[in-house]
């Protein structure tokens, strides 16, 4: 058991033995909780409110169903795959896969909805675990196709045999729930439970006996519909008929705003819902909108387990919603759909014109009008009509085009006829459109007809035209007339003679044939036809019609310094006459041409407006143009049988040259430089013409371009840098180019680089010497090591030789400037006999192009040592002396030590006295200020030379009296001296044993007063 477990296993015993309202209180949070579940992951938010049942759902008309809450289930925790990861559907696996996402869902099992009447509640599963959704969302019902969801079929047979479709599998109801959605969920999206997961062999069988049973098929939808799913009529039609069935007694059926619904074809019995089943609808637009118009069918069928409903779109902010599937069959409200679109139309007025003398003779006359498709009419007049009839054809679709045919022309044996026929019709939406036929009907015994027809290029262009008839019979004239064509005239034309005897004999001709200076024409037709018996003869005349001949010069002058340097030159020449193009060329002049060039265009029509334009000027890099064309404007008239000559100048200068100066710069301290300055100078012919400064203000980066413009054709250009940039902390590298020539209208480049780097820095470190022992040191070494963006970039030693005193100065140069630098002492100067305390400075950052200081402070010490004086004591008077001091001085003045000894009179043998924590190096002198004589003792003294401690170490020093007796003083008569079988010396410290003594001592109290302390301390816990 983890740390973590145990914890928590000793917080749940706390709650088992604390009080039982504190127990109910946590239960029912616990269960609030639960009912605030948001339906699905990952939606955290609680539950919204739902509609009660019997209320409007709060969705639009094709809402079939509407979430209200959470019904029986649980949470459960497991893993999903990566999104757009499949999984295999073999069996269920033995724990959540390697690579799953964990997935915590704070809800699993039924959610309630209640369908669009708000009468009758249904159960759903979810099918789309990694979409959320919430009380109050709409639901359509929809297709397995629809719904794009994998796997459904096997959830088709989940549904159908677990709960609530039966009582299976065991345990109670939130389990039961939540065991099928966590089955679902494998198949919809992957979704595995925890091992741990009490609801683990559940979900597995489940899953494991659904894939052994395999898939169901897709279960009927609701028993509703509309058909045809689609109709079409006119806008100002009615569309239909819809026919709605359902296996319902009543259905309700709606339809968009703007339309109506209507129970007849006419559109004029209004349709009153609801409606039995067979019923069939018509649509009418209200206020001339296309739609299409949705037609909404809805009723209470029975809804088989399996089918699917996806949301409806219809609240506000929320883009999807997960899909649900219907847990158990009910009768619920469900709804069809359909749609009528309507099409704008126009109408068509054929106008049917009965002329002639024949005129009321004729047979029946039949015309077709063909629209399209769907679209075709026919315009039947009896025999005999008369007059101008009409009749117009509506509802014909905008935008067809109408086609007027007359396959029966009211023609017999005793009447002829001349039909004039309308081309084709294009139908505007509101508008009615016109179409004339014209019929000219003629009896026997014949008819002279004499038709007119203009043709050619200059058709419209002609004059007046006038037609001579003389008809003669028998040598007597019996018609004589003329007819006159308006100039310009360019529709056919026909004049008929009717009531002329078979075998009559007419002469057309053309007395005025509507030529002209500018205009030619080519008569045919003309002649005597004879008219026929009941029939008619017909002298068709047609006149061919051209423009006379002229000619158009097109004159292409260079000039100017700069001609023959020019590229392509273009003219574009345009004519026409009488409204017609009768020229349009182009007259291309080779580049370089420096002579004349002149095209001419003959057998222009007389009149003809030409003008000349120039498309192409030739100018190009080297050279620039003006342009000036005579006449202005470039338009002129073409005369009859003669020329007319437009006239092109083009004047060519030399274009002047550029030199664009690109400043690079670049290197690691780019960007940090100051400004620069860059010179162009450009001479030619020996004289300075252009002096040009490219100012870049500092820290300017990358490619910095600079032009000098107007510079002469084959000036040079040298390029300088007055102003580099460079600053103390930067560096720079400047690479400039060649001298550059200058071509005519071309953009030279120089290329000026800069490579700017930081400036290196330099590190003054002082070695300060101090201390006591200062001089007395070894050599020491300073190591400087700087690192920059974590690589070593320097690393440098000095050296301070042996015994130094004053401060000492090292430099340190050619340090990256940002590089961060350590101080350290490898060596320190510390001898056996020396002690040293360093004090080194912080890391030290590098300033570019300047000198940081910064000081190692070495402070040295003596190691200390021990001074034993030995007192020997010899002589046949020895034990028989007085009191003997000895003083002991360390270091000058006795600085180190300056203590006396006194050694009681009577003492015997070797008495040593030590004195520890000297200075190493101190000299130390013994001296006997009262060396024991007395009167009947008398004393000779080897007194030491000076000693030097020695670092710890000890030095001895000893000093011998040697006692004797004074001849005659009777040593018998002395006192015996006390002799301390202990020298006795100052105590300089505790001695050892005492010391181990007491530190035993208290290391037994503190033993003990642990004891006492851990003892109560278990007390309080029991």
């Amino acid at each position: 058991m983890s740390t973590q477990q145990t914890t928590r296993s000793r917080q749940l015993r706390r709650v088992r033995h604390g009080s039982r309202r504190f127990h109910s209180r946590s239960l029912l949070v616990f269960l609030l909780g639960l009912a605030m579940l948001p339906l699905g992951l990952p939606a955290q938010a609680a539950l919204d409110p739902g509609p009660l049942l019997g209320a409007p759902p709060a969705s639009n008309s094709n809402t079939d169903i509407v979430i209200t809450s959470l019904g029986a289930g649980t949470r459960v925790s497991g893993g999903l795959p990566p999104l757009g990861q499949t999984w295999p559907i073999d069996a269920y696996p033995a724990g959540v896969p390697a690579g799953y996402q964990t997935e915590n869902v704070s809800f699993a099992g039924i959610i309630n909805t209640q369908d669009a009447s708000g009468t009758t509640t249904a159960e759903m599963y979810c099918i789309d675990l990694r979409t959320s959704t919430r009380a109050g969302i709409g639901y359509e019902n929809g297709s397995w196709d629809e719904s794009n969801v994998p796997n459904i079929g096997y959830v088709n047979r989940i549904l159908n045999t677990y709960y609530p479709s039966t009582n299976l599998p065991a345990g109670n109801v939130n389990n039961k729930a939540a065991a099928v959605q966590a089955a679902i969920w494998f198949f919809t999206d992957g979704f595995v439970l925890n091992r741990q997961s009490s609801l683990y062999s559940t979900v597995a069988g489940i899953v494991n006996d659904t894939i052994a049973a395999g898939p169901l098929e897709e279960p009927d939808p609701p028993a509703i519909a509309i058909t045809p799913p689609t109709t079409g009529a006119p806008v100002t039609g009615v569309a239909g008929p819809h026919t709605v069935t359902s296996e319902a007694d009543e259905i309700e059926v709606t339809v968009d705003e703007g339309f109506s619904l209507y129970a007849d074809a006419d559109g004029t019995v209004p349709l009153n819902s609801p409606v039995p089943s067979g019923t069939q609808i018509w649509v009418r637009s209200d206020t001339g909108a296309t739609g299409p118009a949705n037609l909404t069918a809805r009723a209470a069928v029975t809804v088989p387990t399996g089918n699917v409903y996806l949301y409806d779109a219809a609240t506000p902010g929320v883009d999807n919603a997960q899909k649900l599937i219907l847990a158990v069959t009910r009768e619920l409200s469900s709804n069809a759909t359909a749609a009528a679109a309507f099409t704008e139309v126009g109408s068509l007025t054929v106008t049917k014109t009965i002329a002639g003398p024949a005129a009321g003779s004729q047979d029946a006359v039949v015309i077709t009008i063909d629209c399209g498709a769907d679209n075709q009419f026919t315009f039947n007049i009896d025999a005999e009509a008369t007059g101008t009839l009409s009749e117009t054809f509506n509802d014909i679709p905008a935008g067809s085009t109408c086609t007027i045919a007359e396959p029966t022309d009211g023609d017999n044996d005793s009447v002829q006829v001349s039909t004039i026929l309308p081309g084709a019709v294009t139908i505007v939406s509101g508008t009615t459109a016109t179409a004339a036929v014209t019929d000219t009907y003629t009896f026997t015994p014949g008819t002279l007809v004499v038709t007119k027809t203009n043709t050619g290029e200059a058709a419209g262009a002609q004059g007046e035209v006038t037609i001579s008839v003389v008809c003669t019979l028998d040598g007597t004239t019996v018609l004589e007339t003329a007819e006159t064509i308006p100039a310009g005239t360019t529709d056919p034309a026909s004049f008929e003679y009717p009531e002329l005897d078979a075998g009559t004999s007419c002469t057309v001709t053309e007395t005025v044939d509507g030529s002209s200076t500018a205009v030619a024409v080519t008569v045919t037709g003309e002649g005597t036809v004879t008219v026929p018996a009941a029939g008619s003869v017909t002298a068709a005349l047609a006149n061919d019609y051209t423009f006379t001949a002229g000619t158009l010069a097109v004159r292409k002058d260079i000039a100017g310094t700069g001609a023959g340097r020019q590229g392509v030159v273009t003219l574009q020449v345009t004519c026409t006459a009488a409204g017609a193009t009768v020229l349009n060329t182009t007259v291309p002049v080779a580049a370089g041409t420096t002579e004349p060039t002149t095209e001419e265009f003959e057998d222009l029509p007389a009149g003809a407006t030409c003008t000349v334009t120039e498309t192409a000027d030739g100018a190009n890099t080297e050279v620039s143009v003006e342009t000036v064309v005579d006449p202005a404007g470039g338009t002129v008239t073409v005369p009859a049988g003669d020329g007319v000559e437009v006239t092109v100048t083009d004047t060519y200068t030399v274009n002047p040259g550029a030199l664009i100066v690109d400043k690079v710069i670049a290197g690691p301290a780019a960007r940090e430089q100051g400004p620069i300055t860059v010179e162009v100078v450009c001479t030619a012919d020996g004289e300075e013409v252009i002096r040009q400064d490219i100012p870049i203000e500092a820290g300017a980066g990358g490619t910095v371009p600079g032009t000098v413009s107007g510079i002469p054709e084959g000036a040079s250009c040298a390029v300088s840098e007055p102003a580099t940039g460079e600053t103390p902390a930067v560096g720079v590298t400047v690479e400039l180019p060649e001298d550059v020539t200058i071509a005519a209208g071309q953009t030279a480049e120089a290329t000026v680089t800069n490579t700017y780097a930081v400036n290196p820095g330099s590190l003054t470190v002082t070695k300060v010497i101090a201390g006591d022992a200062a001089g007395n040191q070894e050599y020491v070494e300073v190591d400087v090591l700087c690192t920059l963006d974590g690589v070593t970039v320097f690393e440098e030693t000095s050296q301070v030789p042996a015994g130094t005193t004053e401060d000492v100065g090292a430099v340190f140069s050619n340090i990256p400037a940002g590089a961060s630098c350590a101080i350290t002492e490898p060596v320190t100067g510390a001898t056996a006999a020396v002690t040293v305390d360093t004090d080194l400075p912080a890391d030290v950052e590098i300033l570019a192009g300047d000198t940081v200081g910064t000081t190692v402070t070495n402070t040295y010490a003596f190691l200390p040592g021990t001074l034993a004086v030995t007192k020997i004591i010899a002589g046949e008077a020895a034990g028989e002396q007085g009191e003997i001091i000895l003083q002991i001085r360390c270091g000058p003045d006795g600085s180190v030590l300056d203590e006396t000894v006194s050694i009681p009179a009577g003492a015997t043998g070797d008495v040593t006295a030590e004195f520890g924590g000297l200075a190493a190096g101190s000299e130390c002198t013994v001296t006997e200020t009262a060396s024991g004589a007395t009167s009947a003792v008398q004393v000779v003294s080897a007194l030491p030379a000076p000693v030097t401690i020695p670092a710890m170490g000890t030095a001895t020093a000893e000093v011998s009296n040697t006692f004797s007796f004074v001849a005659g003083s009777g040593s018998a008569d002395q006192p015996a001296q006390y002799k301390p079988s202990r020298p006795y010396l100052p105590a300089t410290g505790l001695e050892v044993s005492a010391g181990a003594y007491l530190a035993l001592g208290a290391g037994l109290c503190l033993i003990g007063g642990l004891g006492i302390f851990l003892g109560r301390r278990r007390d309080e816990e029991h």
